[in-house]
Order: structure tokens, then C-alpha cells, then sequence
């Protein structure tokens, strides 16, 4: 009998432990692990939709044509002749007509330099592009304008280009002649007139900013007519008689004028190299010397010693 109530005693304690931990820690794990599983799943696939859509909305940009190749982009000197040959017979005249306005009480003389001014001015900047497609000064530098194409831009470009700087000449003595409006709160239309002159100065600024940035010089309506200014090789027909001629004649005097450019330039070259080895042979003597004075320095102190 002892032995059988020992029996009954430990009978129902062995299922016990078996049953409580095979059930509870197969469930918690299985659910643990399944749930974090299923948010970076649906992030990762969420976020390559969202790039791929991105992607596809950026469309490429059409480049332009740029200069072509048989073309070479005139050179500083070749712009500078063109430049100064042009405001001289555009403005030169012009400024006469007017310094002869303010200092002479004549009608005729007032009449005559002014028409005479503004007919040099029309005939360089209307008559001789239209019929030949360049000006004096492109004529004096050998140089034209051209398209991306390779042909001549529209002649609305030599337009504005010339108008660049006569309304910068306009809008200043609009600023010289209504200035003191501003300063005693005058009349509305003085104020008017000094902003219209302040705008029109400004086109030349912007202009010029424009051709500092640009990598071929381009100005604000070379960028906008999509033209540049290159080298012009005059052919035999432009080299026979007639005008065309005379005027093809004149790129002689700009030859003339950049080969004396070039050589001054050589020569200022030259003295600049010459005062920057000077200045290295001084500083290597000044070097010498104080490395002596500090070795007869040292000399005497272990003479002393």
C-alpha cells in the first residue's frame, strides 16, 4: 500500500510541466517575428515607386547648336578696333551736333550738324547692313556676325545692337536734365523722365554683364538672336571693285592697328619678364647676405667662447 499511494502522488505532476511550456513559447515568437516582417517589406517597396515616378518627370533639355566648326570667335583686339571704329562714326558726329546746340545761337549750323549726324548714323547703321550685312566697324576688323546655322542673323539684331548705345547716350542727358527734380520733390513727369533715362542707361550694363559670363562674348541680343561675332576671310568676289571693296579695304588699317597692339603687348611682356627676374636676383642677393652676416655672427661668438 505504500508504495501504490507513492505511485498516485507523482502520477500527476510528470504531464504537468510538458504541457505549460510547449504551448506558450511556440505562439509568442511565431507572432513576434511575423509582425516586424511585414512594415519594412511594404516600405522598401513603396520607396523605388516614388523614385521611379521622379525620374521619369525630369525630361532632358534641348541643347543649342552652339558656334560652328568652320567658324573661329573674333578675338579681344578684333572687337575692341570694331567697337571704337563704330562709336566714332555713330557718336562722334553726334556729339559734335550737340556741344554745337548748347554753344552756338545759330539755326542753320544748329540744323545742319544735327541732320548730319543722324544721316552718318543711318547709313552705318541701317544702309550699309542691308546691303552689304556688316558695318563699318566689322568692315575695319574683319569681322561679321552669324547664326548657329552659319548664316547671317536677322537684321533686326544689327539693330538693337546698334541701339544699345545711343539710348544709353538718350537715357544719360535724360538723367543730366531732370536730376534736379529729385532734389526738390518737383514735378512728376521730370521724376518720370529721370527713371526712363535710368532704364535706358541700364540696357548697356546688362549687356555687358551679359558678355563677361558669356564663354564666346555673346551680348543680351546675340544670346536672344542666338549670334556670334567671328573672324571674317574676305573672298575674291568681295575683293574686286566697287564699294564693297572700299569698304573690304578698310580691314587694312585694323590689321595695321592690332599688329601694332600685338607688338606693344610683346614689349610690355618682355619688361615684365625682365623686372620679375631683377626682382628675383635682388631678393636671392638680400638672401646671401644675411645668411653671411648671420655666419661671421656665429663666427664671433665661438671666437669669444
Amino acid at each position: 500500500m505504500g508504495l501504490l499511494d507513492k505511485a498516485n502522488s507523482t502520477a500527476p505532476t510528470t504531464p504537468s510541466p510538458a504541457a505549460v511550456p510547449v504551448a506558450a513559447p511556440a505562439a509568442v515568437p511565431v507572432a513576434a517575428v511575423a509582425a516586424p516582417a511585414a512594415v519594412p517589406v511594404a516600405a522598401v517597396a513603396a520607396q523605388p515607386a516614388k523614385a521611379a515616378k521622379a525620374k521619369k518627370a525630369k525630361k532632358p533639355k534641348a541643347r543649342p547648336k552652339g558656334l560652328p566648326s568652320e567658324f573661329e570667335i573674333a578675338p579681344a583686339t578684333a572687337r575692341f578696333i570694331g567697337s571704337l571704329s563704330n562709336f566714332i562714326i555713330n557718336y562722334g558726329l553726334l556729339i559734335g551736333a550737340a556741344f554745337v546746340v548748347v554753344f552756338v545761337n545759330s539755326t542753320v549750323a544748329n540744323s545742319a550738324s544735327i541732320l548730319g549726324a543722324m544721316a552718318l548714323y543711318i547709313t552705318n547703321v541701317f544702309v550699309i547692313p542691308v546691303r552689304f550685312g556688316r558695318n563699318v566697324g566689322q568692315f575695319v576688323s574683319r569681322t561679321k556676325y552669324i547664326s548657329a546655322t552659319g548664316n547671317p542673323p536677322n537684321k533686326v539684331h544689327a539693330f538693337l545692337n546698334s541701339m544699345v548705345g545711343f539710348l544709353f547716350l538718350v537715357g544719360g542727358g535724360l538723367v543730366m536734365l531732370n536730376m534736379s527734380e529729385l532734389s526738390q520733390g518737383g514735378d512728376t513727369n521730370g521724376i518720370i523722365w529721370f527713371a526712363v533715362g535710368v532704364v535706358m542707361m541700364s540696357l548697356l550694363i546688362i549687356d555687358r554683364q551679359f558678355k563677361k559670363s558669356s564663354d564666346l562674348n555673346q551680348g543680351m541680343f546675340d544670346r536672344a538672336f542666338a549670334a556670334y561675332l567671328v573672324k571674317h576671310v574676305p573672298t575674291v568676289s568681295e575683293a574686286g571693285a566697287g564699294w564693297s571693296a572700299r569698304l573690304e579695304s578698310m580691314g587694312d588699317w585694323g590689321d595695321r592697328f592690332a599688329q601694332r597692339q600685338a607688338a606693344r603687348e610683346e614689349k610690355a611682356a618682355i619688361k615684365a619678364a625682365k623686372r620679375a627676374e631683377e626682382a628675383a636676383e635682388a631678393a636671392a642677393d638680400a638672401a646671401s647676405d644675411e645668411s653671411t652676416d648671420e655666419d661671421g655672427s656665429e663666427d664671433e661668438t665661438d671666437s669669444s667662447d
